[in-house]
């Protein structure tokens, strides 16, 4: 067998670990690892597209015996295809049962990236008692809350014209979830990342909260998607909590 030195390539490029890389496609590690090994290892058509659309190339790139050249643009386009997510031009539009019942059904994973997304605890019925019993089922819930006198806080605030409620709210998700921060299996951090985008990652859904200069995250827009709608954006919001994460300080610290 021929190592996929291309494949390879792009991948460590991208600084992608091997689990990252096959959870971005939705394929198993020991698949990766076989692509990697063989050269010649035929790969599926769907999978073959879901790779290049994480790794922003085209299957000819990764498995050039398999699949034809493109027309010579980087990205050929008849390999990428538009998708239709659920939005709603303001999170306030959203059902109370919608956030209810996408922490409910979790059953591998829970990320939250916010400053402090209050709206959950007022809203939200049980909202840390939820996440609590996901935990102690073997959910692996991992939370980053705005530090709470971070400048990237404090900007926020000046930039909605809200003064300190910014501050008074992330001390706030402090304060509630901090009971809990010793729950094995519910790590909670905080963050001073500029934040452009909350997201809610449940198992393979995500809800993505923007942001938009000036104006406060209720009424800003929010798109709902599977990570099989599009793996290549998934794994985009996937990487930038994983970069804010290995850089967010524990809330136990």
């Amino acid at each position: 067998m021929i190592p996929n030195e291309p494949l390879r390539e792009r991948v460590r490029g991208k600084r992608l670990s091997d689990r990252r890389f096959a959870d971005g496609i939705g394929v198993s590690v020991k698949t990766v690892h076989r692509w990697l090994a063989d050269v010649d290892y035929k790969v599926r058509e769907e999978n073959a597209r879901r790779a290049a659309e994480v790794l922003g190339c085209t299957p000819h790139d990764l498995w050039p015996q398999q699949y034809p050249a493109s027309d010579g643009s980087h990205l050929a386009t008849s390999w990428v295809k538009p998708f239709m997510p659920t939005v709603y031009a303001t999170r306030s539009q959203i059902p109370v049962s919608l956030w209810q019942q996408h922490f409910t059904d979790a059953h591998r994973a829970v990320d939250i990236l916010v400053f402090a997304a209050t709206f959950l605890f007022d809203t939200v019925d049980g909202f840390v008692a939820t996440l609590v019993d996901a935990a102690e089922r073997g959910v692996a819930v991992r939370v980053l809350i705005g530090d709470p006198e971070s400048a990237s806080t404090i900007l926020r605030g000046q930039e909605e014209d809200i003064g300190e409620a910014v501050i008074a709210r992330c001390r706030t998700t402090v304060e509630l979830l901090a009971p809990r921060a010793t729950t094995p299996g519910l790590q909670i951090r905080t963050h001073q990342t500029t934040l452009y985008a909350s997201t809610f990652r449940v198992d393979d859904d995500m809800i993505v909260n923007f942001h938009i200069y000036g104006s406060p995250g209720r009424s800003n827009p929010v798109m709902v998607f599977a990570r099989a709608d599009e793996p290549r954006l998934w794994a985009t919001f996937d990487q930038a909590f994983n970069r804010v994460w290995d850089n967010a300080k524990p809330l136990t610290d």
